[in-house]
């Protein structure tokens, strides 16, 4: 992923689509092109289209996916006792990290960085 976004930083992207996604005619202009490498002519697309329709959904389902577990990431008692209810609390703490609940966003610019310290995203 890291290179993907590194060449998307520095290459030029080529669209190379011939037809519109949405009606599947030809593409003439003036048309849209995002970057998942759909296509539309503007005129298929709503008014004020800022996204992709056909991959909208999917990347709205995500993002609320991501919503709610950072909600539920404040909820330090349930975190807590999910730890000492489980058999293995390893396992809770690395399925929070798996999930991204949990993570190291930066080190601390003070003393905590030479001790090593980091913050995180959900206070734990």
């Amino acid at each position: 992923m890291r290179k993907e976004i590194q060449d998307l930083r520095t290459n030029a992207r080529i669209f190379q689509l011939s037809k519109c996604t949405a009606c599947t005619f030809t593409l003439d202009l003036p048309a849209v092109h995002f970057m998942c490498m759909h296509s539309f002519h503007q005129r298929c697309l709503g008014d004020n289209e800022k996204e992709c329709p056909e991959c909208a959904p999917e990347y709205r389902s995500v993002l609320e996916m991501k919503r709610n577990l950072e909600q539920n990431s404040k909820d330090q008692d349930h975190f807590f006792q999910q730890v000492k209810s489980s058999k293995n609390g390893f396992s809770v703490i690395a399925e929070y990290f798996g999930k991204g609940i949990i993570s190291k966003t930066s080190t601390a610019t003070t003393g905590a960085s030479q001790t090593g310290t980091t913050s995180s995203t959900s206070g734990f």
